[in-house]
């Protein structure tokens, strides 16, 4: 009984205030230390996928990747808030939020249902309405692809054929694809393609991360 009370002391006197990554240092910002949020490679990127603007936050250093890692694969859902402050707060001094619907990049039943959560969607929910855009309904994944990571260069163009789906009209309208990481571009060249036959006006895409270094 003394160690079950020795527990339930301990819990609640638990300091909240702690980082997220590390556990050991007060929080500083988007739930980091000090010395973990140094750790972090701020780019403020933007570049061309296709014939559209992608913005990107931070450079896909070993920190990132880690907390990238820890998030969808080791399923620390914790991250979430994390990288939904990230782009929220850079998406509102941006300006970026300003299009007709949120498409955050979906993944197929398959790893959903592996993963336990949409780890695109668990972000940008905790923002939605709080920005003007609502999510673009009916846009999904059909197709259980390879990690783009994984791949070689003609491997990764051809990984995503025909691996998204929609049919719905987007005439006039505008959307924005939320991503975590942006490498080749593939990903989104493959989603602005199918929202391209949906006559779409206007994409931009905003990533948290990416693996190019734009001066």
């Amino acid at each position: 009984m003394k160690w079950r009370k020795s527990l339930l002391i301990d819990y609640l006197f638990l300091d909240k205030n702690t980082c997220t990554f590390c556990q050991s240092e007060y929080i500083y910002k988007y739930g980091l230390c000090r010395d973990c949020f140094d750790k972090l490679d701020f780019v403020d990127n933007k570049f061309l996928i296709g014939d559209y603007d992608c913005y990107s936050i931070y450079f896909y250093n070993e920190f990132f990747k880690r907390l990238i890692g820890l998030y969808k694969f080791e399923r620390k859902t914790e991250f979430s808030k994390i990288f939904s402050k990230m782009i929220y707060d850079y998406g509102i001094e941006k300006n970026i939020f300003d299009v007709d619907y949120i498409l955050p990049a979906p993944s197929s039943r398959k790893t959903l249902l592996h993963r336990g959560f949409d780890h695109i969607r668990m972000i940008t929910d905790d923002f939605i309405e709080k920005i003007g855009p609502v999510y673009l309904d009916g846009f999904s994944k059909v197709k259980d692809t390879k990690a783009q990571h994984d791949l070689g260069k003609e491997e990764r163009s051809k990984n995503l054929i025909g691996a998204f789906k929609f049919d719905k009209d987007l005439t006039g309208k505008s959307v924005l694809i939320i991503d975590d990481l942006v490498t080749t571009g593939n990903t989104s060249l493959e989603i602005i393609k199918v929202l391209g036959k949906a006559n779409v006006k206007d994409i931009k895409i905003l990533a948290l991360a990416s693996e190019r270094r734009v001066l």
